[in-house]
């Protein structure tokens, strides 16, 4: 690969290239290095030798610091192949198998956020410690699809076509849970209402944070405490009184905002989406929320 890690002599660099330190990036790499064998029951040397086919990747080293570099710049494939020298298709075949790896290697490190609860017991164990719970929805622009239908489906209150996707967070900012992707038309409560069977208890125990797109949270769902906005109309405006709580509650609020700006620093989830498989681009949300949990941890 053109670029290797000898290119990056100073934590600013490599801040900038995979948004991490370079000691972070080799406690990772003991990780992705045991996932990528168990995987593969052989390292990537040793598979390279097996095939005896010429490798754009030497070790797993370099897989590691090409699928971060992925994520970190969002480059497109092209783009991406020429900076680490290789055909787009490769690029794209490599970020695959990194991606499964380094997956594998963050759930074995406990930092991989839940994508889907079953049970309230589940939810406690998640949430258990954290009696405050911050939820919200982030969305990502995409291209236009070309499918009549879908196109429909993913056009946003944002006069654009999005992808998006719920966290749960709390004061400690890590996202322990993150929903699969829905398409952007699906308003933010129809989706947490599609995450979580209203029949079942889920937040009695704790202090739920929302904003104004959850209004009606108490109609469906019971919790300790609820705290969300004052909504101002234009026959009833807000009171002095209400304009300092609603201050309050976006001084606390701007936790979840914390949280979805760390997965932004991914600019493949921040530039307008380049990716048609949806699938795929869920994995990636996934991958980029463990990474942000495991930035914090280490």
């Amino acid at each position: 690969m053109k670029i290797t890690t000898a290119d990056l002599k100073q934590d600013r660099q490599w801040r900038a290239m995979i948004g991490m330190s370079e000691k972070q990036f080799y406690t990772l790499f003991d990780a992705f290095t045991k996932a990528y064998f168990d995987t593969y029951h052989a390292t990537l040397s040793q598979r390279k030798v097996e095939v005896n086919i010429k490798y754009c990747l030497q070790n797993e080293e370099e897989l590691l610091l090409f699928t971060l570099m992925s994520l970190k710049l969002g480059l497109t494939y092209d783009a991406l192949g020429v900076a680490c020298g290789m055909s787009a298709s490769n690029a794209v075949r490599n970020q695959k198998i990194g991606l499964a790896v380094l997956a594998t290697a963050l759930d074995n490190l406990e930092v991989m956020p839940k994508r889907k609860l079953l049970t309230i017991e589940d939810f406690n164990a998640l949430f258990g410690e954290h009696k405050d719970l911050f939820m919200d929805a982030t969305e990502q622009r995409i291209q236009r699809p070309q499918d009549n239908e879908f196109q429909k489906q993913t056009y946003s209150g944002k006069k654009t076509n999005t992808l998006k996707a719920m966290i749960i967070t709390h004061f400690l900012k890590t996202i322990p849970y993150i929903s699969h992707c829905y398409e952007g038309k699906r308003h933010d409560f129809s989706l947490l209402k599609n995450e979580f069977n209203k029949e079942k208890p889920w937040f009695n125990d704790f202090n739920i944070h929302l904003d104004l797109g959850y209004l009606g949270f108490l109609n469906e769902y019971s919790c300790q405490n609820l705290f969300i906005p004052h909504k101002k109309s234009k026959n009833k405006p807000l009171s002095e009184n209400q304009k300092e709580e609603n201050k309050q509650l976006s001084s606390k609020r701007v936790i979840v905002e914390h949280s979805f700006a760390s997965l932004k620093r991914f600019r493949i989830l921040s530039d307008r989406l380049r990716l048609h498989r949806i699938d795929f681009y869920d994995d990636i949300i996934g991958v980029c929320a463990g990474l942000w949990n495991f930035y914090l941890a280490k």
